[in-house]
C-alpha cells in the first residue's frame, strides 16, 4: 500500500463515523501542520483530530447561531463562513446546521473549487484587500474562525468593517483571535502598548507574510478597533473559548428603529 493510499484509509476511518467526506485537498496546509504537530506522533491520531476538531468547531458554531439568531429560528438563516480554507469545518456544517444556508469564502481558488466540487458547498472567492470585498448580499451570521489571529494591525480594523457590512440588521459578526491565552503557544511574544503583536509568517506559507502572518490581540485592542471601524455593540466575549486559547467575539448589528 502506498503512503497516499494509507492516508486515504486513515482519513476514511476517521471521517466515516462523522458522516462526512474523507477527502483532504493536497494543498490543505492544516493537514501537514496537524500531522507534524508533536501532540499527534501517530498519523491515526492526526487524522482523528483533523475530522473530530472540524466537527467540534461546527458544533460550537451551531450553539453560537442558536444563541444569537434565536432558539428554533435557525432554519432558513444565512451564514457566511469566511476564510473557510479547504473545508476542515465546512464539511461538517450540513449536519451541524440543518436548514442553514451556508456560503463558504476563501482567498485560495483551489480551496473554493474543492469545497464546491468535492464537498458540495456553495462558495465564493475572497479578495486580498478588505475594500475590495463585496459578497453582494447580507447574512444573519458572518463567521471568521482564526482569520483575525493572522491579520496585521493595518488591516485588522478594515477587515472587521468589511465583514460587518455583510451582516444584515439583527444579525451578528462572530470571529476569533489569538488572545492572551495564546501567548505561550506563540512563544511568549512581546505585546505593544496598544495590546497587539504581529509576526509576518504563518502555516499558510503560500500567502504573503505581511498580509497574513501571526498576531496576538488583547480585548482592549479588539474593542478599540470595533469602536473605530464598526461602532456596534459587543454581544458576547469568551476568552480562550476556541481550542482553549483563541478568544471569541460576537458583534451585533442593531435593527434600525422605526417610527
Amino acid at each position: 500500500m502506498t503512503e497516499a493510499n494509507h492516508l486515504e484509509v486513515l482519513w476514511a476511518r476517521a471521517a466515516t463515523p462523522l458522516g462526512v467526506s474523507p477527502r483532504i485537498h493536497p494543498d490543505d496546509l492544516l493537514w501537514p501542520f496537524i500531522l507534524g504537530h508533536p501532540a499527534f506522533p501517530d498519523p491515526v491520531d492526526a487524522a482523528n483530530y483533523y475530522f473530530s476538531d472540524g466537527a467540534e468547531s461546527a458544533r460550537k458554531l451551531a450553539e453560537l447561531i442558536e444563541r444569537h439568531v434565536g432558539p428554533g429560528r435557525t432554519g432558513g438563516a444565512r451564514l457566511l463562513e469566511f476564510a473557510s480554507g479547504y473545508g476542515m469545518v465546512t464539511r461538517h456544517l450540513p449536519r451541524a446546521l440543518p436548514g442553514v444556508d451556508v456560503l463558504s469564502c476563501d482567498i485560495h481558488p483551489a480551496a473554493v473549487d474543492f469545497v464546491r466540487d468535492q464537498l458540495g458547498g456553495k462558495t465564493m472567492l475572497s479578495e486580498h484587500r478588505p475594500e475590495d470585498f463585496d459578497p453582494h448580499e447580507t447574512f444573519d451570521v458572518v463567521f471568521a474562525l482564526s482569520f483575525f489571529s493572522h491579520m496585521p494591525a493595518a488591516t485588522f480594523g478594515p477587515w472587521l468593517a468589511a465583514l460587518y457590512r455583510a451582516v444584515r440588521p439583527g444579525g451578528v459578526l462572530a470571529f476569533t483571535t489569538h488572545g492572551l491565552s495564546s501567548r505561550a503557544a506563540l512563544g511568549d511574544p512581546p505585546v505593544n502598548a496598544d495590546g497587539f503583536w504581529f509576526m509576518p509568517s504563518s502555516e499558510q506559507s503560500d500567502l504573503d507574510g505581511g498580509e497574513y502572518g501571526s498576531s496576538l490581540s488583547t480585548p482592549d485592542f479588539v474593542v478599540r478597533e470595533l469602536y473605530r471601524h464598526v461602532g456596534a455593540p459587543l454581544a458576547e466575549y469568551r476568552g480562550g473559548y476556541w481550542w482553549e486559547h483563541q478568544d471569541l467575539y460576537v458583534v451585533a448589528k442593531p435593527i434600525p428603529a422605526t417610527g
